[in-house]
C-alpha cells in the first residue's frame, strides 16, 4: 500500500527497497503525521493501540519505532513485519553497536488464513510496504475441542482427496494386530484384533517416559483378555486421548506398540519388530506425540498459543481496498522466531522414535503449543510455520519432509527446495546421494536416547530397509547393510567420529544392559557402538572443494561376517561381527595431552598428528600397542592437474581383549593439506597392504 506522499513516510525506505532489512530510531510522531495518507502506518498505529492502548499518546514526543521485515520461512515472497517500541538509551547509557530500546516491547504480524490447508500466497490479502504478508491460522484453545478435531479432518481429508503421493503403498498390507476403538460415541470399549483382511488404521508415536510401573501393556498372560476387551479407563492417558482422536477423524483402528507387539516373548518381539516399516509406511496416518514425555500424561487439552495473550486477532480499519481483500491480522508478543535446529521436542529425543518421524506419509503432531500436519506434499501448523519439527544442531534437514528423499516412487511429491541445503554437496553424484542420506540419518540417530543399549541398531532398522530400496544395486543385488553401515561406501562409512558435546548439552543416554543380553557386542567399527553423537567430517570436500573429490588409495573389503539377531532380516541388529580389510597398517605411539583433552597419533620417524578418540577419557597405556589403518585419500584435479588435497581418513586401532589377533577401533584421525601442503600422510609412508581384521 503506498501513499501520495511516499517521500516523507518513514516508511518508504523499505516500501521502495532501499532499506530491506529494516528501519530503526524511527519518531513515533513520524507514523502520527503520517496515517491518514499512509495505510501502513495506519496499521502500525492501530496494532500498538491494542497491545498497549495510550502508548502512542504518552510518548508521542519520544517513542521510537523499529520495524524489521523478516522473510517467511516458507516462502521468501512473504514477509513476517515485527515492530519494536521503546525509548532510546541516554547517550551516556549507548552502546554504539546495539539497536536495543529502553522499556521496549515488541510484536509482529501475519495474516490470518481461514483455510485450514492453505497456500502461502494471496494476491486478495493485505499488505505491508508492498508485500504479502505471512499467513497463519488462529491456533485452536484446546486440541481436544470440536474446533480442533474438526480442522484435523479438514487437514486428512484434503491430503486424502487430493494427494495421491500420500496414500499408503500397500493396499494389502495388515500388521499383526490392531486396536479397535470401540464405537465413535464410546459406548462400546476397545479390543485387541488380529485382521485377516486389510483395514485403515492409525499409528500412535509417543514416548514412554521412565516411570512405567502399572502401565498396560499385552504380555503371554493378558493377551486372551485382551482380544476382548480394552478397559478405557485403564490404559495410559496418552492411548486414551489417541483413541479419541482416532474416534473424532473416524480411524476405526489403532497401532500401538505396548498392545499390539507382546512385550514379554523376546522372539515375538524381534519379529514384530522386525515388520514396523510397513506398519508406520502403510498407516492411513500417525499420531506424534511430541509433547509430553510420558505415556501417563495427557496430550490432548489446553494449547500454548491459542492462549489470547500469544495471539490476538485484529481487523484494521483501512479505506479504499477492493471488496474481496482479506484485512483480518493475527498479532503475537515478541519478535518473530524463525524455524529452530537447535531444540528437540521429547519425541525427537528418543531414538526410536526417528523412524516413526519419518515412515509414515502422513503424521498428526501434538506438543502442547499447538497443532502440526505433516505429509509427503506440505506441512502445516497452526501458528505459521513460527515452530518447526525439530532438528539437532549441526545435523541435515537433507532427508526431506517425512523422507520424501528416502521413499521411492513418489514423483508426486517431490521434496521442496531446501533454500539452505540446496547447494550442500556440490560434487555428489545421485549414486551417492543416499549414502550421504543414510549418513545424515545416522548422525541424526546418534543424538537421541535409548532405553535399552542393545536397540541401538533395532530403532534403525525400518529406515534401513528404506534407504536400502534406493542404493544401486550390483549384479542384481541390494548393498548389504553392515551394523548400520553400507558394504557400497564401506570406506567412507567406517569413517565416522565422535561429535564431543557442548557443555550446555545433555548428552544422550544409552539405555540399560538386560541380563540376557551380556554376551552381545557391538563391532567396535560401528558408530552404534559408542552410544554417542557422531558425525562424518569427510563430506565437507564434496560440499566445498573447488573441484571434484576422487577417492584414492582405497581400502579393500576381504571378509565380513556379522552375525543378525534376526536371521531372516537383512537390516537386522547385529549380536556380534568382524570385518577383515586390507590396507596401508602402521604402529603408531598414542600420546595423551589430558589437561587439554587431546590426543595424537606419532610415527615411529616422530610425525606426530591430532586423532579423535571415540571415548576422550581413554589414557593411553604403556603396555598396550597402536595402529593406524587407512581408509581412503581423496584429491581434486583440474584437468591433469594436482589441485586440491592430499586428505586422508584413518582409524587408529588396539589389539582386541577379547579375540586373538583381531583389532578394536578406539579413534579416527586425517591428514590433509593443511598439515603438510601436498605431501602424503607420512604414517604409511612405504607401508605395504596388510589384511587386518577388526571386530
Amino acid at each position: 500500500m503506498s501513499s501520495s506522499s511516499a517521500s516523507e513516510c518513514p516508511l518508504s525506505p523499505l516500501r521502495e527497497n532501499r532499506n530491506y532489512g529494516g528501519l530503526y530510531y524511527r519518531p513515533i510522531s513520524a507514523f502520527v503525521e503520517n496515517a491518514s495518507i499512509c495505510a501502513d502506518c495506519s496499521i502500525l498505529l492501530q496494532a500498538v493501540e491494542v497491545i498497549k492502548p495510550g502508548w502512542v499518546r504518552e510518548n508521542y514526543k519520544h517513542g521510537l519505532v523499529n520495524v524489521e521485515r523478516e522473510g517467511a520461512d516458507d516462502d521468501f515472497d512473504l514477509v513476517v513485519p515485527t515492530m519494536t517500541l521503546g525509548i532510546r538509551p541516554p547517550k551516556e547509557l549507548r552502546d554504539p553497536f546495539s539497536r536495543e530500546l529502553q522499556h521496549s516491547f515488541s510484536f509482529h504480524l501475519l495474516r490470518l488464513s481461514t483455510s485450514p490447508v492453505y497456500r502461502s500466497f494471496d494476491f486478495r490479502a493485505v499488505r505491508f510496504v508492498g508485500q504479502a504478508l505471512s499467513q497463519s491460522l488462529e491456533v485452536s484453545k484446546d486440541s481436544g475441542s470440536s474446533a480442533a478435531f474438526n480442522r484435523a479432518r479438514q487437514w486428512l481429508s484434503h491430503c486424502v482427496q487430493h494427494d495421491q503421493a500420500c496414500q499408503p503403498p500397500d493396499t494389502e498390507f495388515m500388521p499383526r494386530r490392531l486396536v479397535n476403538v470401540g464405537s465413535w460415541d464410546g459406548s462400546r470399549e476397545p479390543f485387541l484384533f488380529e485382521p485377516t483382511t486389510p483395514v485403515i488404521y492409525a499409528c500412535l508415536s509417543y514416548c514412554w517416559g521412565i516411570d512405567i510401573d502399572r502401565v498396560m501393556k499385552t504380555t503371554t498372560d493378558n493377551i486372551h483378555s485382551h482380544y476382548q476387551r480394552l478397559e478405557l479407563a485403564q490404559l495410559p492417558a496418552a492411548i486414551q486421548d489417541a483413541i479419541a482422536v482416532c474416534r473424532a477423524l473416524k480411524i476405526p483402528n489403532l497401532w500401538v506398540d505396548s498392545l499390539c507387539i507382546i512385550q514379554d516373548d523376546k522372539v515375538a518381539w524381534l519379529h514384530d519388530a522386525s515388520t514396523m516399516h510397513d506398519v508406520y509406511h502403510n498407516s492411513h496416518l500417525t499420531i506424534a506425540v511430541m509433547e509430553p514425555n510420558s505415556c501417563k500424561l495427557r496430550f490432548l487439552g489446553k494449547q500454548q498459543f491459542g492462549d489470547h495473550s500469544w495471539q490476538r486477532l485484529f481487523c484494521p480499519t483501512l479505506p479504499d481496498l477492493p471488496e474481496d481483500t482479506s484485512t483480518e491480522l493475527l498479532m503475537r508478543p515478541g519478535k518473530f522466531k524463525p524455524r529452530s535446529d537447535t531444540e528437540r521436542s521429547s519425541l525427537d529425543k528418543r531414538g526410536w522414535c526417528l523412524q516413526e518421524s519419518l515412515l509414515p506419509n502422513r503424521r498428526l503432531c501434538y506438543d502442547g503449543k499447538e497443532m502440526i500436519w505433516e505429509c509427503l506434499c506440505r506441512q502445516v501448523c497452526e501458528c505459521g510455520h513460527v515452530v518447526e519439527p525439530q532438528i539437532p544442531r549441526n545435523t541435515s534437514k537433507d532427508y526431506g519432509k517425512l523422507g520424501t528423499t528416502l521413499k521411492t516412487h513418489l514423483p508426486e511429491a517431490e521434496p521442496p527446495f531446501d533454500r539452505m541445503n540446496g547447494f550442500r554437496f556440490r560434487h555428489c553424484s545421485p549414486s551417492m546421494m543416499p549414502y550421504f542420506g543414510w549418513r545424515d540419518l545416522a548422525t541424526d540417530y546418534s543424538h537421541r536416547s535409548l532405553s535399552k543399549r542393545y536397540d541401538a541398531l533395532r530403532a534403525i532398522s525400518a529406515l534401513a530397509k528404506m534407504v536400502q530400496k534406493r542404493l544401486p544395486e550390483k549384479d542384481g543385488l541390494s548393498d548389504e547393510y553392515v551394523a548400520g553401515l553400507w558394504k557400497g561406501e564401506l570406506h567412507f562409512d567406517l569413517s565416522w567420529e565422535v561429535k564431543p558435546v557442548d557443555a550446555h548439552d545433555v548428552p544422550p543416554s544409552t539405555g540399560l544392559e538386560d541380563d540376557n543380553e551380556t554376551s552381545y557386542r557391538i563391532p567396535s567399527w560401528s558408530w552404534a557402538s559408542v552410544g554417542k553423537p557422531i558425525t562424518y567430517s569427510f563430506t565437507d570436500a564434496f560440499r566445498i572443494w573447488k573441484y571434484e573429490p576422487e577417492v584414492i588409495d582405497r581400502c579393500q573389503i576381504k571378509v565380513i561376517d556379522c552375525k543378525r539377531e534376526v536371521p531372516e532380516d537383512p537390516t537386522s541388529a547385529v549380536i556380534g561381527g568382524s570385518l577383515v580389510l586390507q590396507g596401508a597398517f602402521a604402529p603408531v605411539k598414542l600420546v595423551n595431552e589430558n589437561e587439554r583433552k587431546v590426543a595424537y597419533v606419532q610415527s615411529p620417524g616422530a610425525q606426530t598428528l591430532p586423532i579423535s578418540l571415540d571415548s576422550p577419557a581413554l589414557v593411553a597405556n604403556g603396555d598396550d600397542q597402536y595402529y593406524c589403518f587407512k581408509l581412503f585419500t581423496l584429491v581434486g584435479y583440474n584437468y591433469d592437474q594436482f589441485a586440491m588435497g592430499p586428505e586422508t581418513r584413518f582409524l587408529v586401532l588396539k589389539r582386541s581383549t577379547y579375540k586373538e589377533g583381531a583389532f578394536e577401533r578406539i579413534g579416527t584421525g586425517v591428514w590433509d593439506d593443511n598439515f603438510g601442503g601436498k605431501r602424503p600422510c607420512p604414517l604409511f609412508v612405504d607401508v605395504e597392504p596388510v589384511a587386518v581384521e577388526m571386530v
